[in-house]
């Protein structure tokens, strides 16, 4: 097996940053502890005020991390997504038809690829389109649903 020396450097290097990454954070959580320590060995008790400061903790999650947001708008989303799939389907179709009628010989089993994969975009595409038809409308200031 030969491994290229790009891709053991990209990979050496994340595994650096991983390490690190968690070292600091290790090491910071250390630090905390000894603070915390030195202070409870100094004054003899502990404020709550104190630990808030050095702990705080975790900012909240928006209520809809765990669920739906209250008004996505899911409908809009697949209707863009799936015209830029569409478009994108479409584009590969005109590219690979070009390389039909000029590209070489040599070239044409990579249209003929090109080809199946631009049908293929194209169709998921149209499917996204469609889909946004069967998404639940957002619902407005009022609690009604829009079209």
């Amino acid at each position: 097996m030969v491994i290229s020396i790009g891709a053991a450097a990209f990979w050496i290097a994340l595994a650096a940053v991983l390490i690190s990454g968690g070292y600091f954070n290790w090491r910071r959580e250390r630090t905390r502890q000894e603070t915390l320590l030195r202070l409870v060995e100094k004054s003899g008790q502990l404020d709550e005020q104190t630990v808030k400061a050095m702990f705080p903790p975790p900012p909240p999650l928006p209520p809809h991390v765990w669920g739906p947001p209250e008004h996505a708008d899911g409908r809009r989303g697949l209707k863009v997504g799936g015209t830029i799939v569409f478009s994108l389907g479409i584009g590969m179709a005109i590219f690979a038809a070009t390389i039909f009628k000029l590209g070489t010989p040599g070239m044409l089993d990579e249209a003929a690829y090109l080809s199946g994969w631009s049908a293929l975009i194209a169709c998921v595409g149209i499917g996204m389109f469609i889909a946004s038809r069967f998404v639940r409308p957002p619902i407005n200031e009022r609690g009604r649903e829009t079209s």
